[in-house]
């Protein structure tokens, strides 16, 4: 009899578990529908506000602090403002410093703060601000992630699952659609369970190395969105590099430590609403003197600068070669408005994106780091370029891996990041990996000193 019963029991738990994962496979194509749906949303209304900020400017000044106001209002539904990563951090140390391990950690989302998350994001992008689309698609898969599971588990009677394991498959799903790289999102579900010493770290990370293909298989493959050839460093600039690597540390350490300063005396003033005009003002004055895209962020923006860069590059090797005839037609294509050699990364436009970033977040705007910190990183590295005797394009690979570094909270995946989305060889993944090590190390101290 006992013998019968200890196979029920464990036929029980086995249908129980083959039931939790059926389960789990349908709510990861559900928010992977819903969020690449969101993805493509997002990416238009980014495309018809530069439209409509670049050519429509009489009534900017009403325009921008008004959307830009009504966006900051996400403070009134539940952890729906302000930079995404940090109450992302708050429930993980919910669960695993607290050893909640099944429990619902105390940033749970409802309903209506989960619709929040979409509505005040588009509301952020529409208004101008200075935020990106990584984050509250990360965000909105966690959520969602945990609002399906904790809404129908009683209900469906299935498996109690790991809250931590939950969160990893929102990572991975927000990545993944974002970047489109199932190595870079498995890199960073890893540095993030180092991160946080997670106690069930071979359990989980066999349940995510199952996981991210399925998740991939879902979003399918996606174009590397930079298209630059193989970049290669000199040994002689290493030095260069180093120094240009701090820099970038230092600069990671004053946005974030300023940002997460402004973000709670703003949010706890009684003048918040003040103070959100009046930065809705400034964003609206910078797009007005610099132009809407020396202000914007994104993948296609950096790709059109690196282009119109190594067309310049182009044009002067010609030059070098006396080649005048192929000049010449270069210079045709270009009054043409075929060969692109715009700069659109001057000094102006790096100090009106970081205070764009700076005052999008201190005040309550909801959206992500991410990309805004390659496309910082990348203007950065384009204007210094003219002080070393490296490559412009080069630099400008290099400063998206050292700002973003910080910013992920995750080195490698920085590296390994950078280079998928550039359809870099592995051979400069070492490069990467000193100068992310770098910055990021930089960063962390002086945010553990101040």
């Amino acid at each position: 009899m006992d013998i019968i019963s200890i196979k029920n029991t464990s036929l029980y738990e086995t249908i129980k578990t083959i039931k939790t994962i059926i389960v789990f496979i349908i709510f990861i194509y559900i928010v992977v529908i819903m969020n690449k749906k969101f993805f493509h949303i997002y990416e238009d209304i980014l495309k018809k506000t530069d439209e409509i900020l670049t050519n429509y400017t009489k009534y900017i000044y009403l325009y921008v602090p008004l959307v830009f106001w009504l966006a900051s209002k996400a403070k009134y539904f539940k952890y729906t403002d302000g930079y995404f990563e940090l109450y992302v951090t708050k429930m993980m140390e919910s669960v695993i410093k607290h050893k909640n391990y099944y429990s619902k950690t105390p940033f749970f989302h409802g309903a209506l703060s989960n619709i929040a998350i979409y509505v005040f994001s588009l509301l952020a992008v529409i208004s101008g601000a200075g935020l990106g689309d990584e984050g509250v698609i990360v965000y909105s898969s966690i959520s969602l992630l945990l609002y399906f599971y904790f809404k129908t588990k009683d209900f469906l009677g299935i498996h109690n699952v790991y809250t931590e394991i939950i969160i990893y498959l929102g990572y991975a799903i927000g990545f993944t659609i974002t970047f489109g790289s199932a190595i870079t999102t498995l890199f960073y579900i890893l540095e993030t369970m180092f991160h946080y010493k997670d106690a069930n770290f071979f359990s989980n990370f066999g349940i995510m190395i199952c996981a991210i293909p399925f998740i991939k298989f879902l979003v399918k493959e996606e174009e590397n969105p930079i298209v630059i050839d193989k970049i290669a460093f000199e040994n002689k600039n290493l030095g260069y590099i180093s120094i240009f690597s701090i820099i970038m540390g230092v600069l990671s350490f004053i946005v974030l430590k300023n940002t997460n300063v402004l973000f709670t005396s703003i949010k706890n003033s009684k003048f918040n609403n003040l103070y959100v005009i009046a930065f809705g003002l400034l964003l609206a004055f910078m797009i007005k003197q610099l132009g809407f895209p020396s202000m914007s962020f994104g993948l296609y923006k950096i790709n059109n600068g690196f282009q119109a860069t190594i067309n310049k590059q182009k044009m002067k090797k010609l030059e070098e070669d006396k080649n005048y005839q192929e000049l010449d037609k270069l210079k045709q294509l270009e009054k043409e408005g075929k060969f692109d050699t715009t700069n659109r990364f001057t000094l102006s436009s790096i100090f009106g994106r970081i205070i764009s970033v700076v005052i999008s977040i201190s005040s309550g705007l909801t959206g992500g780091l991410a990309l805004p910190a390659m496309t910082i990183g990348c203007a950065i590295g384009s204007y210094v370029s003219k002080y070393t005797n490296i490559e412009q394009h080069k630099l400008m690979f290099l400063g998206m891996v050292a700002l973003i570094s910080s910013f992920l909270n995750a080195p490698v995946t920085s590296a390994v990041l950078i280079n998928k989305i550039c359809n870099q060889p592995y051979d400069s993944i070492p490069i990467s990996l000193c100068v992310s090590f770098i910055s990021y190390f930089t960063c962390r101290f002086l945010l553990n000193k101040f």
